[in-house]
């Protein structure tokens, strides 16, 4: 057998394994703990609602997360690790966060097709101090070799009433760097780790941290 056979076959067996590897991943989103940089002892009800176009259609389900190709090139789905919807994992790793620098914190879950008024009375009905709304427009990785991360996210704060006190948003496209051996795994704590820094952004936002004191 012939270098270059030897070479094809090699790289065909690479490509086999990595659409192996690529096959029914998930990413950890739902034990992440955020460095809250306020603290204090208001009540805060944290909603988030998932409103990316594939998921609202139902095209996706709500726990999808992006896709990992394979060794020819074909996309699998990456869901959460929890098996539940990604706004869900969103608003607990927030409240959780909260918690841990003196808040009371209560997550309200709220349906991808929930109108934004059924959503904010929804909020409203938590009695807190505080309520906070993270809307997700978009949020999807994409690895081959490297990860990118497409994101669009806006964290709004608002009074008992409903009213807003403050906002952040958040879009770009990212590139997570990558591993032409593994992208799998450099996938697997790349986007995660993306994904904290993207909370902790808009939780420590100067507007937003101010009006939590």
């Amino acid at each position: 057998m012939t270098n270059k056979m030897l070479s094809k076959l090699s790289l065909l067996a690479l490509s086999i394994a990595l659409s192996g590897c690529a096959v029914g991943q998930s990413y950890r989103y739902h034990d992440t703990t955020l460095q809250v940089n306020a603290s204090g002892s208001k009540s805060i009800a944290v909603a988030a609602v998932d409103r990316r176009p594939y998921v609202v259609s139902a095209e996706k389900e709500p726990n999808y997360v992006g896709n990992l190709r394979g060794g020819f090139g074909n996309p699998f789905n990456v869901t959460t690790e929890s098996g539940k919807p990604l706004a869900e994992d969103m608003s607990l790793v927030l409240c959780g966060s909260l918690k841990k620098k003196g808040f009371s914190c209560t997550p309200v879950t709220v349906a991808p097709n929930e109108a934004d008024a059924q959503v904010k009375s929804k909020l409203q009905g938590a009695n807190a101090d505080r309520l906070m709304l993270l809307v997700i427009r978009e949020w999807m990785s994409s690895t081959y070799t490297n990860t990118g991360l497409d994101y669009d996210v806006q964290l709004t704060e608002m009074d008992r009433q409903g009213a807003v006190l403050a906002e952040k948003h958040l879009k770009g496209e990212d590139d997570l760097g990558g591993s032409f051996l593994n992208p799998p795994a450099h996938a697997k704590e790349a986007v995660p780790a993306a994904y904290k820094k993207k909370l902790e952004l808009l939780v420590n936002d100067a507007a937003v941290a101010k009006e939590l004191q």
